[in-house]
């Protein structure tokens, strides 16, 4: 009796571990419940998400940059497909199978690894690492196969890289490990083999060009490149571990792991070099004899194109994102959301830029591929493939759009062979000389003259033609670069008509009149004595070019006062000077400004010179003085050939200003109204007409042998115009040319302190230095020219560099352009 209550108490041993046996399993199902529960409920939809990801391939597919057209339609650049191969560092290194090998035996032995020594570790590493190797050498062999190489070559390119990284990443080393240890030296600390081995440890980081992928394959087919993307898609499973058993005994790796195609397009110029037949029957005398000879012209309108690089900045980046910022709708349209598949980390809450700059995409560097390089650039298209099912679904790539421009390309390539020294027009000639003095003793004949060419639509504002000389090719260009950022003379790489400021000389005369008079400082009706010089007790100052030359005045000439159609005509100094000390520093200013003078025009296709008054564009620290030598366009003022075609334009519509544009789509501005005086836009106009049509008209004709000959003889046309000789400054070899010292900076010395108060040669020739390249006058000539007894159409400016005369050297050339414009059809 007494046990069985004990038993009822205290139940037996078996009992009790039975109970606790039971208890143990209860809480081990409620844990794997719980766990279970976790996995479903709470990470359910990611895990899900990741086993997903592991059956869908993502790829991005390649744009097309827009093309870039001229006026009429014609293709100026476009892409031509073609692709290259990226390898990814640790491939070319090998690096990439021994990290394999070793997240795999990590993977496999997992329950052991913690327990196993280094040495351990690298021997099961070392075990599964020859299947790996093997797959890299399978791998590049059909690499090599796929892009047309032989295996050594596709070997070769490989070492090349290699060496290329180790060699910088040296460099960097190098040079930090440099820095830190003067660094330390500087603070006073003991440079111990303890501080050197911290030192070496910092600075002995992967470089940048160590994780990311290399170009070893260039300029594959469509059908190659093709081939290679369906290989990418592919994937294919390893045994490193062959006679094993485990969780995980087969590696699934890409077929061609580390492997990406690139759109390497090259960008081509269809009309970059041109051929141009030249006849000589209306050229200057000397020349007319030749016979008609086809000149070859290379870089056609490069400048206005300009070209493209392969290295993406940083800057590239920020202001495409400045750019999205700026444009809701571009940005909306660039964006790929992350439910279509983008990476997480490479994108923000709007979705990845689809038209982002990545390691190895071209970008415009200069010209108009730089300016329009937002409509240029295209969107990358989103190809995504399902592996368990072979569906693929695509996001089609977006094209760049076009951009068209205003310019004619075949009269472009025709005013550049005008302006090739092989025409004979822009190089040094004997009839460029001056009293049979060399117009330019740093220029002996037959030296190249370079210079730039502007054809403006008088009613549209249109740019149809703009050459700046040298011109060349882009192979050129690259082959010579370093040499073009040392050539203070050439400048190669401005383009001169809108980013390189001339002194504007004489052809600012009609601009100071319609000034001068809108101000209230002149009667169109009054007439100004020309007495030679403009102070009565200052002969040698302030002078008329033809009191320095001959020795007498206009009024004599003439046989009176001037009125201001005959001041435009024989281009009386004296007169201008005159309305110059009138208007004064606030009205000269005033007079430049309402013609264009510290203004761009926003053209996109490069910087631009907006032009200076003084020492800024307002006309800062200007004197009385100034202002008188401002009326003649000498002195402190500077503006651009493009300028000087834009005010022509403005008189040629009375004072209405319709800006220039070279953007055939962009919208039409509204013309503004200067509010000239219309007789004294008429005296203008009237001025100019007698410049270059009659006899004592400085624009009108040629002189050889004592023989003259017209200036312009296209018949059935109306060419009014004015000629300017502008003071220019200095150029001076670089310290490292030259053998005395010279000025610093660009080789260049303001001219300021020495303006010309002629059209003729500067005195200061003669002070030749040793290491003076080039002195003297720039030679301006500016036209307007339309149908007999019509309207004027088009305005044409000429500039050529150090050649003096501007009837003599620019005169020809333009001619030759009015020419052109006939043979295109225009006039």
């Amino acid at each position: 009796m007494l046990r069985d209550t004990i038993n009822q108490l205290f139940p037996s041993m078996f009992q009790r571990r039975l109970l606790l046996l039971t208890a143990m399993i209860a809480l081990s199902m409620a844990l794997l419940l719980l766990k279970v529960g976790h996995l479903t409920v709470v990470k359910g939809s990611e895990l899900k998400a990741q086993a997903e990801a592991r059956l869908v391939r993502h790829q991005w597919t390649p744009t097309v940059r827009g093309q870039i057209l001229d006026r009429k339609g014609r293709v100026l650049a476009r892409d031509r497909a073609s692709y290259d191969v990226a390898l990814s560092y640790s491939m070319i290194t090998g690096e990439w199978a021994k990290e394999r090998a070793r997240a795999f035996a990590k993977s496999f032995y997992r329950e052991q690894w913690q327990e196993l020594t280094k040495e351990q570790r690298q021997a099961l590493v070392d075990r599964a690492l020859p299947v790996y190797v093997d797959h890299v050498e399978s791998s590049f062999d059909e690499l090599a196969r796929l892009g047309g190489v032989t295996r050594a070559e596709l070997d070769a390119a490989c070492a090349k890289v290699r060496d290329d990284v180790d060699r910088m990443q040296a460099q960097i080393v190098r040079k930090n490990r440099d820095e830190e240890l003067k660094a330390a030296g500087e603070r006073g600390e003991l440079v111990t083999p303890e501080l050197t081995a911290a030192i070496e440890k910092r600075v002995n980081q992967p470089i940048r060009e160590m994780k990311v992928p290399h170009r070893v394959l260039y300029r594959l087919s469509d059908q190659s490149a093709l081939n290679l993307r369906l290989e990418l898609d592919d994937q294919t499973e390893l045994t490193p571990l062959p006679g094993e058993t485990g969780p995980r005994e087969h590696d699934l790796v890409d077929r061609l792991p580390g492997v990406s195609v690139f759109d390497a397009g090259d960008r081509e110029y269809p009309y970059e070099t041109q051929t141009i037949a030249v006849d000589f029957s209306n050229f200057p005398a000397p020349l007319r004899r030749r016979p008609t000879t086809s000149i070859r012209v290379e870089g056609v309108a490069s400048h206005i194109l300009g070209w493209m690089r392969d290295d993406v900045f940083k800057e590239n980046n920020d202001a495409r994102r400045e750019y999205l910022r700026l444009n809701p709708a571009a940005d909306k349209e660039a964006r790929l959301a992350s439910a279509q598949g983008a990476d997480a980390d490479d994108h923000d809450s709007r979705g990845i830029d689809r038209g982002e700059y990545r390691d190895g995409d071209r970008v415009g560097e200069s010209g108009a591929e730089a300016g329009y390089e937002n409509t240029l650039r295209g969107l990358r298209g989103w190809r995504t493939r399902q592996l368990d099912t072979d569906s693929t679904s695509v996001l089609e790539a977006r094209p760049g759009r076009d951009v068209r421009l205003t310019v004619d390309i075949a009269l472009q390539a025709r005013v550049q062979a005008i302006m090739d020294p092989m025409a004979g027009l822009a190089i040094v000639q004997p009839w460029h000389r001056v009293n049979n003095e060399p117009a330019n003793p740093t220029m002996p004949d037959g030296t190249p003259i370079t210079g730039s060419a502007v054809v403006l639509d008088v009613d549209t504002g249109d740019i149809v033609a703009m050459v700046s000389m040298p011109e060349m090719s882009r192979s050129a260009m690259k082959e010579s670069m370093p040499a073009w950022d040392r050539d203070v003379v050439n400048l190669p790489k401005v383009n001169r008509a809108i980013n390189r400021g001339y002194p504007p000389g004489s052809i600012v005369k009609p601009l100071i009149l319609c000034g001068a008079v809108e101000r209230g400082n002149y009667a169109v009706d009054q007439r100004i004595a020309c007495t030679g010089h403009l102070f009565p007790n200052e002969p040698n100052t302030n002078r008329c070019w033809i009191y320095k030359h001959f020795g007498t005045t206009h009024t004599d000439q003439l046989g009176h006062d001037l009125e201001p159609t005959e001041a435009i005509m024989v281009s009386c100094n004296i007169f201008f000077f005159t309305l110059g000390k009138r208007l004064g520093v606030d009205g000269i200013v005033g007079t430049y400004h309402d013609f264009g003078v510290g203004s761009t025009f926003g053209l996109n296709i490069g910087p631009e010179y907006a032009g200076a008054l003084g020492k800024g564009r307002g006309g800062q620290g200007l004197t009385a003085g100034d202002s008188i030598q401002m009326g003649i366009g000498q002195g402190p003022v500077t503006w651009t050939p493009l300028h000087a075609a834009q005010a022509y334009t403005t008189l040629a519509r009375y004072g209405f200003v319709i800006p220039p544009r070279i953007d055939r789509d962009a919208p039409k501005a509204e013309p503004v109204d200067l509010g000239l005086d219309s007789r004294a836009v008429s005296a203008a106009l009237e001025g100019l007409r007698r410049s270059t049509n009659e006899n004592l008209g400085t624009g009108h004709h040629l002189s050889f042998n004592d023989t003259p000959e017209p200036i312009f003889n296209v018949p059935g046309l109306d060419v009014i115009g004015k000629t300017g000789t502008a003071a220019a400054p200095r150029i001076f070899a670089p310290r490292a040319q030259a053998s005395s010292p010279g000025p610093a900076g660009d080789g260049t010395e303001n001219s300021d302190d020495r303006p010309a108060d002629h059209d003729g040669v500067n005195p200061s020739l003669h002070r030749a230095a040793p290491d003076l390249l080039r002195d003297g006058d720039h030679s301006w000539f500016v036209v307007l020219v339309g149908p007999h007894g019509d309207r004027p159409r088009f305005a044409i400016s000429v500039v050529m560099d150090y050649a003096g005369s501007g009837g003599k050297v620019s005169g020809p050339i333009v001619n030759q352009i009015i020419h052109a414009l006939v043979a295109e059809g225009y006039l």
